[in-house]
């Protein structure tokens, strides 16, 4: 259950400084152990540093493709694999997104790089918090949501679909599904369109749908986005945590747990490993380079 509490107010040093130490509420990071410190691929292309900050929006999904970080297409070769990278490529686009050409990449691509999924947790969040008894106040309340919710489904052409998501997210509150992430709660999961664009574009050029120089477009402007959302690494990764979860409990809720624990793995690893994108260049130019701090509780 999402429980929100007071802070009391920071303490002026001199000049008018905050004491920021003594009263920022505790934090805690990605919880749990055994990442995996197996280092991280570089072919070594000379890409500069904004270009290996585009392809790390989708780093999640570089380390689960075991790719290199900084090509587009998803290289090298592995050994023993029964299928080429292109051929993974195609059949994981096919399967997952029902993508077959350059145009379905680009829609699909497009719509992710819009607000697939995020603007729906937006949307169903402070409704079903309020509903699992959290403290957050909400314009709508109890039996309101559903009427509420249906209204706007209709509006949209999606018939009783915000309804089941309600329902989902809700009930992933109150089971304790949503403690597993990175408190307190990061409520802006534009994150997890993000990583997936990403993915979408270079799979789609590994499949030889998109060519390099429209690829870097979409890349950079999913960058763009996400500095735009995120001021470093550790809250884009707790908005990639929040949106994969409220995905996967829209989906299928027994699998939740089991899902957020293998992601959470994969992202504690990203913030640790020295040879994590993640640990080569921050999100914001100029800003420093960090993984996991000593604030950040295990």
């Amino acid at each position: 259950m999402i429980r929100t509490r007071r802070v009391s107010a920071p303490s002026r040093g001199i000049g008018g400084v905050v004491a920021a130490e003594a009263w920022l509420p505790p934090v805690t990071g990605f919880p749990g152990t055994g990442a995996d410190s197996t280092s991280d691929r570089w072919s070594g292309a000379e890409l500069p540093d904004d270009r290996i900050r585009a392809l790390a929006i989708g780093a999640y999904y570089g380390r689960d493709r075991d790719s290199y970080n900084d090509t587009v297409a998803f290289l090298p070769e592995l050994d023993g694999a029964t299928e080429t990278r292109r051929e993974q490529a195609i059949e994981r686009l096919h399967a997952s997104w029902g993508v077959d050409d350059a145009a379905g990449a680009r829609d699909t691509v497009g719509r992710l790089l819009a607000g697939l999924h995020a603007p729906l947790f937006t949307l169903v969040h402070p409704l079903a918090a309020a509903a699992a008894g959290s403290e957050v106040r909400v314009d709508h309340s109890g039996p309101d949501h559903r009427e509420f919710l249906r209204t706007l489904s209709k509006f949209r052409g999606d018939d009783g679909g915000l309804d089941h998501d309600y329902d989902a997210w809700r009930q992933a509150i109150e089971f304790g599904i949503v403690d597993l992430l990175p408190r307190p709660l990061h409520t802006d999961a534009t994150a997890w369109d993000l990583a997936r664009a990403v993915f979408v574009v270079r799979a789609a050029h590994t499949a030889g749908y998109l060519d390099e120089d429209e690829s870097w477009t979409f890349l950079e402007a999913g960058l763009a986005q996400a500095q735009q959302h995120y001021r470093n690494w550790r809250q884009f990764a707790a908005g990639f945590l929040t949106g994969a979860v409220f995905r996967a409990a829209t989906r299928d809720l027994a699998t939740v747990r089991e899902q957020v624990m293998r992601r959470r793995k994969v992202v504690l690893g990203l913030q640790l490993r020295p040879s994590s994108p993640w640990r080569r260049v921050a999100l914001h130019p100029g800003a420093p380079v960090y993984g996991i701090s000593a604030r950040h509780q295990f």
